[in-house]
């Protein structure tokens, strides 16, 4: 395995997926468990379709309100069993403990000297650094931690239109030449808002000239859209969530194709073409980190005397979990892959 974080590489990576009619894998992966899965899923998608050079993002957010990651894994964050959120957690300490995990993982060998996943590019990400958060724009700002990065989510959707872009455009202006740079097109308002503003499902999709203007204003590499998605709030229930094709393309005709997609649930799957509506980027995590805690709750209850009245050391320890939720991943990081057609990337170099 091989990090990838020069600008350049980057950007070279981006052009060849296009080329294959595909877009960028982006999960995030928290730990060692989610690492490890995706690293084995891709080497195995590798394997199966001759690719010498396979590469997939994989992120993390910091203090984000939907899913504080950084924040998350860090020593002195505690969640609380209630699941009414956390206390305590550095964002920092966090992010160096993802970054130093990852980098555990290049160049690793085997008993017999070869490499483990030699086939694989990982691009590490900040996915949603949340820009008004001081934590987090410490974080974003700090050239230690931008210049391991491959891309950085600048996200100051929080914000009205003419702050955000002023915000995003500073960041670009000190670190755009070192790393790519995603925005958030527009303000993606919070539920209260939403109820109180009583703004439509209509209302919160991206316009198309806004996107345009945004991408101009800022000199971002990668832009963020509402299409409709579960990215963020755009309504209530499912049925809210659904992927806006024809406004993708809209978009795609003014901007490029330089689209990250962000919310991909509601796809169920159907990934493999968004690439020709001019994503290039697409970011994925909630419904593999829900199947594989799933997956051990099943197993657990299944085994119930075991865990308790056996008492068995196996089942109860810490690798059992690891294990059943890094080869769910895996097994997710080779559907993803095969439904974006990375399969094409067969026989070609990075």
């Amino acid at each position: 395995m091989k990090l990838v974080s020069d600008r350049q590489e980057v950007l070279d990576t981006l052009a060849r997926l296009r080329t294959a009619g595909t877009a960028l894998f982006s999960p995030n992966g928290e730990l060692a468990a989610e690492i490890e899965g995706l690293l084995l899923g891709a080497q195995a998608f590798a394997d199966r379709h001759g690719i010498a050079s396979l590469p997939i993002a994989v992120g993390m957010t910091g203090i984000y309100p939907d899913n504080g990651q950084f924040r998350k894994i860090s020593t002195s964050c505690t969640t609380r069993t209630d699941l009414t959120g956390f206390d305590g957690g550095d964002v920092r300490e966090g992010c160096e403990i993802w970054l130093r995990t990852l980098a555990v993982y290049q160049d690793l060998a085997g008993a017999d000297g070869r490499p483990r996943f030699p086939a694989v590019r990982i691009l590490p990400f900040i996915d949603h650094g949340w820009t008004t958060d001081p934590s987090d724009a410490a974080m974003l700002h700090d050239a230690s931690v931008v210049e391991r990065m491959a891309i950085v989510m600048h996200d100051a959707s929080k914000l009205d239109e003419v702050d955000n872009i002023r915000m995003t455009a500073a960041y670009v202006a000190t670190f755009g030449d070192r790393v790519v740079v995603e925005g958030a097109a527009d303000k993606i308002y919070d539920p209260a808002d939403i109820a109180r503003l009583k703004l439509s499902r209509e209302d919160q999709l991206s316009r198309p000239e806004s996107v345009a203007a945004f991408v101009a204003a800022t000199g971002v590499d990668l832009v963020v859209p509402n299409l409709g998605t579960e990215h963020r709030s755009v309504g209530a229930g499912r049925a809210e969530r659904r992927y806006e094709r024809d406004l993708a393309r809209a978009i795609r005709d003014r901007v490029g194709p330089i689209m990250a997609l962000h919310g991909t649930s509601c796809l169920e799957g159907r990934v493999g073409d968004t690439a020709g509506d001019g994503i290039c980027k697409v970011n994925f995590y909630t419904a593999m980190a829900v199947g594989a805690g799933q997956k051990i709750y099943r197993l657990l209850h299944e085994r119930e005397h075991d865990v308790i009245a056996g008492n068995n050391l196996w089942i109860n320890s810490e690798s059992f979990g690891h294990d059943v939720r890094r080869r769910h991943v895996a097994e997710v990081c080779g559907s993803m892959l095969e439904a974006l057609g990375y399969q094409r990337l067969g026989g070609r170099q990075a």
